[in-house]
């Protein structure tokens, strides 16, 4: 099977590790790129070609730019990345919820705190959005 490019937006330095070991150990096929914030997230869409990319899992509180920013400037210039964006976040604000699907993105999933949670929140994500949906 190809690969699977994941671009992981998250500011955290240790749970970006995190993440990156347990989506390779979920499937050993999937390339993560970690993009800092927001605006890394943004330079990246307009610097790479976008067609191998899969995913977008996104953290919602950032530095410098967040996910709802995010996703309010892709919608002011009216651009869709050709794969979908995830938020994954500590938040249960239920207005932050409504708010990101408002602006366009794909799915909140709320980001366990506990380790094990936490790898089963990633396997259902590479599960459905990798596996089971058909984007492409």
């Amino acid at each position: 099977m190809p690969f699977r490019h994941i671009l992981l937006v998250e500011d955290n330095e240790t749970e970006a590790r995190l993440a990156q070991r347990l989506l390779r150990k979920i499937d050993p096929d999937i390339r993560v790129t970690h993009l800092h914030h927001g605006d890394h997230f943004l330079k990246y869409c307009a610097q790479h070609p976008l067609d191998d990319v899969h995913l977008a899992i996104m953290d919602l509180h950032m530095p410098l730019r967040g996910g709802i920013a995010v996703l309010e400037n892709l919608r002011s210039r009216q651009v869709r990345p050709p794969f979908p964006i995830l938020i994954f976040s500590s938040s249960e604000c239920s207005e932050e919820v409504q708010r990101v699907y408002e602006l366009g993105a794909s799915a909140f999933v709320t980001k366990p705190s506990d380790n094990v949670a936490y790898r089963q929140a990633l396997q259902n994500i590479v599960n459905f959005w990798l596996s089971t949906n058909r984007l492409r």
